[in-house]
């Protein structure tokens, strides 16, 4: 018989990604400076933080498509920067991935947008193949509207048809990245059940980037809030409400005042207003 598991041991084969002081820059300029974090199985992980604080540069970290300067990002327990070129390609077919906006392809209809990653990298029989592809659109509920072009979509339906191609792979994570920006309220509650449904469903480990505090906190299991490089909050999202921490209040509740700045920094206003170029 299996020996019961502590809380750390439980919590190290339960963590699907770790983070452990994580440093990246840009020209010189810090955009993620020591973070930590972990990502549970089966768990909804939202990203949270104001914008220009990382958030999108942690996921491309995440899928090994950046490198950090500093510190480790394990992914199912492999270190990213100890894989090869082909491991890597690998592991990121174990990925699936919601990108802002959804980035359909134009040329393409529904059927082949959803269908493009199973004709790229498996050499399945079009019968299966089209059994596949038409599971992924009824679970976003567009298996009618197959035939149609992203031209003909409305955003929401955009949204969900790049969802269904992002989990014709079988994925073990699923990656979001902003998925409700632009979205009516309708078709941001759609995305929203989704998520979670799916995530249950499947089975799946999913990762959201979003600053939609109060949409994201009502299905994500675990939060982790970004600023200044750093992770400065981090649990359930009852947590993040309750804190009294100034700048996670600020964030949560959207306070127009407090630690996060308004102004990006800048030199003293007279003497840049008298530099002659």
């Amino acid at each position: 018989m299996t020996p019961e598991l502590d809380a750390p041991a439980r919590a190290v084969r339960d963590a699907v990604v770790r983070i452990r002081d994580l440093h990246y820059s840009v020209n010189g300029r810090a955009i993620l400076a020591g973070v930590d974090f972990e990502v549970r199985r089966r768990s909804v992980t939202a990203i949270m933080g104001p914008s220009g604080t990382g958030k999108t540069t942690l996921l491309r970290l995440i899928t090994g498509q950046l490198r950090p300067a500093r510190g480790q990002v394990e992914v199912d327990g492999q270190d990213l920067a100890r894989l090869s070129r082909a491991a890597l390609f690998a592991l990121r077919r174990r990925m699936g991935m919601l990108f802002q906006q959804g980035a359909l392809l134009t040329d393409l209809d529904v059927y082949e947008n959803v269908a493009f990653p199973l004709r790229e990298h498996t050499r399945l029989p079009e019968r299966l193949l089209r059994h596949v592809v038409l599971t992924k659109l009824q679970a976003v509920g567009l298996r009618g509207a197959w035939r149609l072009m992203p031209a003909e979509l409305s955003g929401g339906m955009a949204r969900r048809v790049a969802l269904a191609r992002a989990i014709v792979m079988d994925p073990q994570i699923l990656i979001y990245d902003e998925p409700f920006v632009g979205l009516d309220p309708v078709s941001l509650g759609v995305v929203l059940r989704l998520i979670r449904r799916l995530n249950d469903a499947l089975g799946l480990t999913s990762i959201v980037v979003s600053h939609d505090v109060r949409e994201i906190t009502a299905v994500a299991d675990h939060c982790c809030l970004l600023s200044s490089g750093r992770v400065i909050a981090a649990g359930p999202p009852r947590a993040l409400q309750a804190s009294d921490a100034a700048d996670v209040r600020q964030f949560v509740h959207g306070l127009p005042d407090g630690p996060v700045p308004f102004h990006y920094p800048a030199p003293d206003y007279a003497a840049q207003a008298a530099e002659v170029h």
